[in-house]
């Protein structure tokens, strides 16, 4: 496992709603030409306090999730919990918690200082993904199988944590 590309977007907050959807949607479909995907996972919403907030959150993830379906990409969703348990190895692990993991599990990937907590999400969204896919890889069938904790030591996590993340997925 390596990290091919990480970021985020971040539309202008002064302009108006529909034209931060439109550059969500076409920023997206741009990084989905430029880079091969296999599939997409993302976090399922959760419902917090303030309902504008989530509707809003919704529109600009059918805006996405539209960019992703155009390309026929397999979209595949988890819930928070199951990520954190995935990832952690426990499903109300702690957001600082989660960053450390995912830097365990991606040893020599660049994680920049000022990128919010969500990019670090977003990736363990992806390792979610590969912990649900267990000893399977994405578009290879030769019947070999690497264990999930197998692939994070190759990627230079320590053995105690790898096993650790391995047991949070069974």
């Amino acid at each position: 496992m390596r990290l091919v590309h990480a970021g985020f977007l971040r539309a202008e907050v002064k302009e108006p709603f529909h034209e931060r959807l439109l550059y969500l949607h076409k920023a997206l479909d741009q990084l989905l030409q430029d880079h091969e995907v296999d599939e997409v996972s993302v976090e399922t919403p959760f419902y917090g306090v303030n309902v504008k907030s989530l509707m809003q959150m919704c529109h600009a993830r059918g805006s996405l999730l539209a960019a992703v379906a155009r390309h026929g990409i397999p979209v595949h969703e988890y819930a928070p919990r199951e990520i954190k348990k995935a990832v952690v190895g426990n499903g109300n692990a702690s957001k600082e918690q989660v960053v450390f993991m995912v830097k365990q599990a991606l040893k020599d990937a660049v994680f920049e200082e000022d990128w919010p907590l969500d990019v670090t999400d977003a990736i363990a969204t992806a390792l979610c993904r590969a912990h649900r896919l267990g000893n399977r890889v994405v578009g290879v069938d030769d019947g070999s199988t690497v264990s999930f904790a197998d692939r994070l030591i190759a990627a230079g996590a320590t053995t105690e944590a790898a096993r650790r993340a391995q047991r949070g997925v069974r």
